[in-house]
């Protein structure tokens, strides 16, 4: 069993971004939920995933989100399904930026498992700063 709140995920930054591990990839082997924070001034940048589908859940603040061609305003309570292999980004539109729970999704099992979600982490963080890493 695997239970955790909002306030008790563990946080970590990545590319300058905040989040907080809320379920790890480690502990089902096919999804993980994190929660991220992002200031009115950033924005997520533009991502694909080759090897999982992903949610985003809405918690706090309104928000652009991008998928592919389309773009649509979301705002609290509001589900946004992102297919694998398609590009996509979200900005705040809120002056106290905007907060969502997102869910990555493996229909497989997760590639590459062992090398945890600490690991898989850094090298997001390393290839959004530039440096050339494999696509997890």
């Amino acid at each position: 069993m695997h239970i955790c709140s909002l306030a008790n995920g563990e946080p970590f930054t990545c590319a300058g971004i905040q989040f907080k591990m809320l379920l790890p990839r480690d502990v089902t082997d096919s999804v993980e939920a994190v929660a991220e924070f992002i200031r009115p001034d950033q924005a997520s940048p533009i991502d694909r995933h080759p090897n999982f589908d992903q949610l985003f859940f809405i918690l706090k603040g309104e928000g652009e989100v991008t998928i592919g061609d389309e773009s649509s305003v979301v705002g609290p309570q509001t589900i946004v399904f992102i297919p694998r292999n398609t590009n996509h980004t979200i900005r705040p539109l809120t002056p106290d930026g905007l907060e969502y729970i997102y869910f990555n999704v493996w229909g497989r099992g997760v590639p590459q498992r062992e090398q945890g979600w600490k690991q898989a982490y850094s090298q997001i963080h390393n290839r959004r700063m530039g440096e050339a890493v494999a696509e997890l």
